[in-house]
């Protein structure tokens, strides 16, 4: 598991700092494996969330081969791209969708987590067919207020966490805070998920990626006034949302209320948080079986 790339969501802005601007050169899309089929069967896209690469998706990197190609984006400030343009939703939505049609004869898989569903429910909107068109949206922001609010529920879990350890140091506050993203809310109650969080110390202290340089506005800022647009909601994509019950980022209710709007599935992750790929390892699994199965393969 590697935890440096699992402190996501939008609260990342709670303790993001400015940084150097920067110039974008090319979309930041790119093949996860070095061998890249020229006619592939399947086009997988993995979108992380905030303050994550491809990696959260842990195995899926893998999903490559002589007829199915990977392609991982990567968020501003993220392995080497640069933190300036900020996301904007719309257009990496659409460069997805040019990407994606570049392979009018392939099926596309939309794996987005966070930030990244946004970003794979607006893109399958641009993409041409949508009979070919599956999208699962894990752990998603939601629409306006949804975001406003996850950043103020964020920055009263962050000095939650700041009182808890007794310290303003930012990365050990975003270690503790940690927790709560992968325990889910309320998870001081329990003397269960208590001796959970203690078992976890050791190994996040030093292995999480706390948000520095202006990385969290950079990679979440877009989200704040999102809802989502008429082609997002007219696509025809098959789509499937996937959700913690005790996400402390963007609560159940409001997932709810988006999945309904796309008409789609909800699947619940009874007593799970935000970080739900890494506290439930076999979710990876249940996702590539949901995606390659057919079509008329609905709910949970």
């Amino acid at each position: 598991m590697k935890w440096a790339w699992a402190a996501p969501s939008l609260v990342a802005m709670v303790l993001a700092s400015c940084g150097k601007p920067q110039t974008m050169s090319d979309p930041p899309l790119y093949p996860a494996t070095a061998a890249v089929p020229t006619r592939p069967q399947t086009v997988v896209f993995l979108l992380p969330g905030a303050l994550t690469t491809a990696d959260i998706f842990g195995p899926a990197g893998d999903w490559g081969g002589h007829d199915r190609l990977v392609v991982e984006y990567r968020l501003p400030g993220m392995q080497g791209e640069p933190i300036a343009p900020p996301l904007n939703v719309e257009r990496s939505a659409r460069w997805v969708a040019d990407y994606a049609n570049r392979f009018p004869d392939a099926q596309i898989q939309l794996l987005g987590y966070s930030t990244g569903a946004v970003i794979a429910l607006e893109a399958a909107g641009h993409i041409e067919d949508a009979d070919r068109v599956r999208v699962v949206a894990v752990s998603s922001a939601t629409p306006f207020p949804g975001a406003a609010l996850a950043t103020l529920r964020g920055a009263i879990d962050v000095m939650r966490s700041a009182l808890a350890i007794g310290s303003l140091n930012r990365q050990a506050v975003w270690e503790e805070y940690y927790k709560t993203l992968f325990l889910g809310s309320g998870w001081r109650k329990s003397p269960e998920k208590r001796e959970i969080a203690k078992q976890m110390q050791q190994t996040v202290t030093g292995n999480v990626l706390a948000p520095r340089n202006g990385m969290g506005r950079a990679q979440s800022g877009s989200l704040l006034f999102w809802t989502p647009s008429e082609a997002a909601l007219s696509s025809g994509a098959d789509i499937t949302f996937f959700h913690g019950d005790r996400d402390p980022v963007f609560r159940l209710r409001d997932a709810r209320r988006l999945a309904a709007s796309f008409d789609a599935p909800l699947c619940v992750l009874l007593e799970e948080g935000h970080l739900v790929f890494q506290s439930t390892p076999d979710l990876i699994q249940r996702i590539r079986q949901h995606l390659d199965g057919p079509r008329e393969t609905k709910g949970c």
